[in-house]
């Protein structure tokens, strides 16, 4: 079971960096001669639907054939992994990507969607079973299972899923992109804008693993430590949200070198929104989790004493009885 869960965090890495790696295809915005609404990600660079595409086939066909399990995935847990997968495409393939070269408040709503929303639902679709069982022989047996056996790769593991080290990263990775630098680098820049989205990605896994606590995996934080560990990442999240909304000049450059689609919307209100989204929607995302993890916590309960005993009714004393 331990050797699952290694080849399935290895095995999500690896893919997640893929397609952080595929997902910039010439980043100089919306194509000339196409609008918002036809400027789909997928017509320049359909890696990334590609790579999802497969990890929907790999899903589909590891349930197929998987005829007695031991953890059974439900019906809604199916429609958490499809719609985490679908967000993924929004984020990386719609229209969504070419118009965050325009607009920073677009790209805020990308990177939430890359690095809280997406790996949320994917994870809490229990997928690390399904997507192992799914693969090819050749994949499974001859390249996950030899990685998985190596001491290098458990040595990894009980690294990159520290508590410490995953809201380190998480958090870190947040403000290191969203300094004025390595944002405007990141949009001009082909591969470090690659590398951005790659990295987000790949933390955001990370961050969620601990949290939601995919079968057969058992994260080693308690139900109401990984609360805690949400509430950790709001006021960090906030500081940054409202450094940047209260900002009285405008401080990403690059958005100021490229036509906008909407010439109204200036700048400055342009950043604004940005700060909003990073800060109100991210908050709204940690509360959403922490009430996740309470309802697993009582479902868990409920697991280990199904029949709680119930509470003895006090007997009156004879006086009041009288009374």
């Amino acid at each position: 079971m331990r050797r699952a869960l290694w080849a399935g965090v290895l095995a999500g890495g690896f893919a997640a960096l893929t397609v952080g790696a595929g997902i910039a295809s010439a980043h100089q915005g919306i194509p000339p001669g196409q609008t918002p609404l036809t400027a789909w990600g997928f017509i320049t660079n359909p890696i990334p639907s590609l790579l999802l595409l497969a990890s929907l086939y790999f899903y589909i066909n590891g349930l197929n054939n998987w005829p007695n399990p031991t953890h059974p995935v439900s019906n809604w847990q199916k429609a958490s992994f499809f719609a985490g997968i679908v967000v993924l495409f929004a984020a990386l393939q719609s229209p969504v990507e070419p118009l965050a070269e325009h607009y920073f408040a677009i790209h805020q709503v990308q990177h939430i969607l890359v690095r809280m929303v997406g790996p949320l639902l994917i994870l809490l679709g229990a997928p690390l079973t399904p997507m192992l069982r799914g693969m090819p022989t050749w994949l499974r047996q001859g390249v996950i299972r030899r990685i998985v056996r190596t001491a290098a790769a458990r040595w990894i593991y009980v690294k990159i899923t520290n508590p410490v080290f995953t809201i380190v990263l998480f958090l870190g990775l947040l403000f290191f992109w969203q300094v004025p630098g390595p944002h405007d680098l990141a949009v001009h820049n082909d591969w470090v804008h690659e590398l951005m989205h790659a990295t987000m990605l790949i933390s955001g896994f990370l961050f969620w693993w601990i949290v939601v606590d995919p079968k057969p995996h058992r994260s080693r934080l308690h139900y109401g430590l990984r609360v805690l560990y949400l509430g950790l990442i709001v006021l960090p999240n906030t500081l940054l949200g409202a450094a940047i909304v209260f900002q009285e000049r405008v401080i990403y450059s690059a958005y100021q070198e490229l036509p906008r689609p909407w010439e109204g919307f200036s700048y400055s209100s342009d950043q604004i929104l940005g700060g909003l989204t990073l800060w109100v929607p991210g908050d709204m995302m940690c509360i959403i989790g922490a009430g996740i993890v309470m309802f697993m916590w009582y479902q868990r309960e409920m697991e280990q004493n199904p029949n709680p005993p119930m509470p003895v009714p006090m007997e009156t004393s004879g006086e009041e009885n009288d009374q």
